[in-house]
């Protein structure tokens, strides 16, 4: 009789852990299916992605985004040629309050975003307080960098998810924090190792780092086209 009983109760812990196990494999089963592709563009460049749901209200997201932009500007009284580069690989989690589209998203980018910058030169420049010849200072670029790892908070909608397969649409507004810019100058004329026109060279990127010193925050807005399968 004690022999039956734990027979029976040894098939019952069987039948438990068979129940479970097709359980577990019935539902990564269906969280497989749950998968997406995405071309965006905003204002962290163009960009791709692939997203995989868990559950009803969590996904994560892993995405690459790179471009470029050239246009010209004035900064501290020197006309420049600058390249706005993105270049940055993203990792964040969504979650989906309502099970609908609505989504609060958060997490970190490997950040090589930066501004690259060529001088265009007259006869004469104004480098830190002294002028100097043009044939002097040479050609004169410069490169804006930020941290190298940066954090993204944001709220969007992905509407794709109303269906289980198919093609929808994304947006997304946040705020992303990459640390203060950090300027680096660099003239290729014959002066430029002589120390007092490094002096001022170094003046002119810390007075460049101050006029776009609010750009440690940048906000963004994206919008892409999301394919589910």
């Amino acid at each position: 009789m004690i022999r039956s009983c734990g027979r029976r109760r040894r098939e019952r812990v069987v039948s438990y852990a068979a129940l479970a196990t097709a359980a577990a494999l019935a539902s990564e089963g269906a969280l497989a299916e749950d998968h997406a592709v995405g071309a965006k563009a905003g204002l962290l460049g163009l960009g791709v992605e692939y997203a995989h749901s868990i559950g009803d209200r969590w996904a994560v997201r892993v995405g690459w985004n790179g471009s470029e932009l050239g246009f010209g500007a004035e900064e501290s009284d020197i006309d420049y040629d600058f390249d706005l580069v993105w270049d940055s690989l993203a990792v964040g989690f969504d979650f989906y309050p309502t099970r609908g589209a609505l989504r609060l998203s958060a997490g970190v980018l490997r950040n090589d975003n930066r501004l690259e910058a060529r001088s265009v030169l007259d006869d004469e420049i104004t480098i830190g307080g002294t002028t100097y010849a043009a044939d002097d200072v040479g050609t004169l670029t410069g490169l804006v960098k930020f941290d190298d790892r940066a954090f993204f908070a944001g709220i969007g909608w992905d509407w794709s998810r109303r269906r289980t397969r198919g093609v929808g649409v994304s947006f997304d507004i946040g705020i992303l924090s990459h640390g203060s810019p950090k300027v680096s100058l660099r003239a290729s004329g014959p002066i430029a190792d002589i120390p007092e026109f490094e002096d001022d060279l170094a003046a002119e990127e810390a007075e460049l780092a101050d006029e776009i010193g609010d750009f440690d925050l940048l906000p963004f807005a994206t919008v892409g086209v999301v394919f589910r399968f």
